[in-house]
């Protein structure tokens, strides 16, 4: 963040307070002038709308004078038209009217409403108007139709004129709404009943009514039906947003609908109705009582309502802007006189500051800054009063110091004398003993010959001692070998006693039934015999059955006496076997404690060799100490002489010391503290 500063302290650090506050102020001055120019560019174009806007008010009460006599001529000539000669005084009384209304609202136009532009189109108004003051064109529809496209283009006319004075952009919602029924629903309402008014007058003239008329006057009933709504909502609006217009909108919606109800009754129930039992002007006059309603509460109590909402408005703008410039003028004169102030408290503040340096300059250290100012310049006054506090003392200890330092030099030149005769003493001692160390270094090199001797004869013993236990783990691996195949024989042999028995089994169950068989082969032969001549081929079979059998139990008799010969040999087998798993495993455990012993040979001869190492490298690190300490005794020898020598010229600079000593103490007796 403060990096974002860096140009504005850089430049401000070149210039004196005087610039800077000179700066500051100019360019305050220059927002504070922009703001009031805004606020009063703003608060004059507020109050220059509302000036059209009331310009637009005058120019559309003299249009709408205007456009009621447009609507009501256009009834009375569509009356005489249709065939009421009664009517031709009040057509004519009517143009002359008409002719005086526009001649106001070309006033008004040359007047309030001139900077609207719009007099090009009002002169094409009037230019409509003159065939129509004079009767033409002669077809009753056909002058209607002229008469309502006069009156389009008035009523096109006044919404130029809300356009052009800003009444359609009103930002009040109750002035907007009221400025609606003004402009657009009000002339539109007043138009259709114009309408009414002269298409009805001219069927009642004529006492009857076509099918095309019939479908018209009910489309204009409809048209006037949504246009009073209009009217009514806007009002009913206007009066939500600002309740205190209700009293006098509240008389307005009644005297509206009332208008419209009296109108729209007798159209339906005399024309539509086919009764046409009123008279043409008693008709006009209905329809002119309605527009004269509406064209009443437009004058009395909406024109009138706009104008004071607008005049409140420009006069609270008004007072909104003249209280906005004197604020902002106080403001300023007030930024102003605190800007002075502040560079006068500064440049009091820096003043004062100088005034303390130049006292502090002059060697002044009793004085203190005295600063009037408690803001961030009253820390530096505060620093300064410390910083003469503290060259007050500095000075005092130096006043004593210099004082103590000439006393010393005197005293370290009688030293200097006494240094210089003790260290000619010291260096012939030095030089005796670097002579005695000389010698013992000698010894001490022979006797680290002789552990080296005796380093490398323990190393050939723990040798021999290391191959030595080799072997012996060699010679109890391969008897755990003997030990294991032995074991295994025996296990074999075992296996061959334990199917020696199982052959003996087999063996006995063959006798047996081989027994079993010569029995059957005897009976067999006897009961061959009884059957005399045809059991002799079976008395031979018997007989050989009986001889297979015979040999079958003489050969597992030979078979039993094999096995039990096998089984004798194999249990001794296994016996001397098991004896000798027993001297092996024996023999194992002496081997293994001899490779026992001979690891403990082997790692006293270790220890041996790394106690002689021990002893022979405390030996050279002795012969290296004896050696420094010869070279440092001699060292020292020639420092004694070379401190006898530095001694003499140590006495020299103590006077030397002595004499600026003096000189110090006479410079700093110009400060005051």
């Amino acid at each position: 963040m403060k990096a974002l500063f860096l140009p504005a302290v850089a430049i401000l650090n070149r210039v004196r307070y005087t610039t800077k506050f000179l700066l500051i102020g100019i360019i305050t001055a220059l927002v504070c002038v922009l703001l009031v120019a805004q606020i009063y560019s703003e608060g004059s174009a507020f109050v220059e709308n509302a000036r059209l806007e009331k310009d637009g008010l005058v120019v559309l009460e003299d249009m709408m004078g205007a456009l009621g006599l447009m609507q009501q001529h256009r009834g009375m000539t569509a009356g005489l038209k249709g065939g009421d000669s009664s009517l031709a005084a009040k057509v004519q009384a009517k143009a002359d009217a008409l002719d005086q209304a526009m001649a106001k609202v070309d006033a008004s136009m040359a007047g309030p409403g001139a900077a609207f532009g719009l007099q090009a189109r009002w002169t094409a108004i009037k230019a409509d108007w003159a065939p129509l003051k004079a009767g033409r064109p002669e077809g009753r529809h056909e002058n209607f139709a002229a008469h309502t496209a006069l009156v389009s283009k008035t009523l096109a006319l006044m919404e130029a004129v809300a356009n052009a004075s800003h009444l359609s952009a009103d930002p009040d919602v109750s002035a907007a709404n009221l400025i609606r029924v003004l402009v657009s629903d009000a002339p539109e309402m007043t138009e259709r009943l114009g309408r009414l008014r002269g298409y009805g007058t001219g069927i009642v003239a004529r006492g009857m009514m076509t099918a095309e008329e019939h479908d018209v006057l009910i489309a204009h009933l409809a048209q006037l039906d949504l246009t009073k709504t209009n009217i009514v909502t806007r009002l009913e609006r206007a009066t939500e947003a600002s309740p205190d217009l209700k009293p006098l909108l509240d008389g307005a919606i009644g005297d509206v609908n009332a208008g419209y109800e009296q109108l729209d009754t007798l159209a339906r129930q005399d024309l539509l109705g086919g009764a046409f039992s009123i008279k043409p002007a008693e008709f006009f006059d209905v329809g002119t009582k309605a527009i004269a309603g509406i064209v009443h509460h437009l004058d009395a109590t909406i024109r009138p309502t706009l104008r004071a909402r607008i005049d409140a408005r420009t006069d609270r703008a008004s007072t909104r802007l003249t209280g906005l410039i004197v604020l902002s003028a106080v403001a300023a004169c007030v930024v102003i006189y605190l800007m002075t102030g502040m560079y006068y408290s500064i440049v009091g503040s820096v003043h004062e500051l100088t005034e303390g340096a130049e006292r502090l300059a002059s060697g002044d250290y009793t004085s203190r800054v005295e600063f009037s100012a408690r803001d961030e310049l009253a820390e530096v006054a505060d620093r300064f009063n410390a910083m003469s506090a503290s060259l007050r003392t500095i000075i005092g200890q130096v006043k004593q110091t210099a004082a103590e330092l000439s006393t010393a030099a005197a005293r370290m030149t009688k030293s200097a004398s006494e240094v210089a005769s003790g260290s000619e003493r010291q260096s012939e001692s030095a030089t005796s003993m670097a002579a005695a160390i000389e010698q013992m270094t000698v010894g001490i090199d022979e006797i680290s010959r002789n552990a080296v001797a005796a380093a490398d004869r323990s190393k050939a013993s723990g040798a021999l001692a290391s191959e030595g236990g080799d072997v012996v783990r060699k010679s109890v691996a391969e008897m755990e070998r003997i030990a294991d195949s032995v074991n295994a024989t025996a296990t074999v042999i075992r296996d061959l006693g334990e199917q020696s028995g199982r052959i003996s089994t087999m063996v006995s169950s063959i006798s047996e039934i081989a027994e079993q068989t010569n029995l059957l082969a005897l009976n067999a032969a006897i009961e061959a015999a009884r059957a005399g001549e045809s059991g002799r081929g079976f008395a031979v079979v018997a007989d050989e059955v009986r001889k297979l059998a015979e040999r079958t139990a003489q050969a597992t008799h030979e078979i039993t006496d094999m096995v039990e010969a096998i089984q004798t040999g194999t249990d001794k087998a296994v016996v001397t076997m098991e004896s000798g798993v027993e001297q092996v495993r024996l023999g194992v455990d002496l081997t293994i404690r001899a490779g026992q012993s001979m690891d403990e040979i082997n790692d006293g001869a270790s220890s041996v060799v790394e106690f002689v190492a021990d002893i022979s490298h405390s030996l050279r690190e002795q012969s290296s100490a004896s050696t420094e300490i010869a070279q440092n005794v001699e060292a020292i020898a020639q420092m004694a002489e070379s401190n006898s020598a530095a001694v003499r010229g140590t006495a020299n600079t103590a006077a030397e010391l002595e004499r600026m000593a003096n000189t110090l103490r006479d410079e700093v007796s110009r400060f005051r503290v």
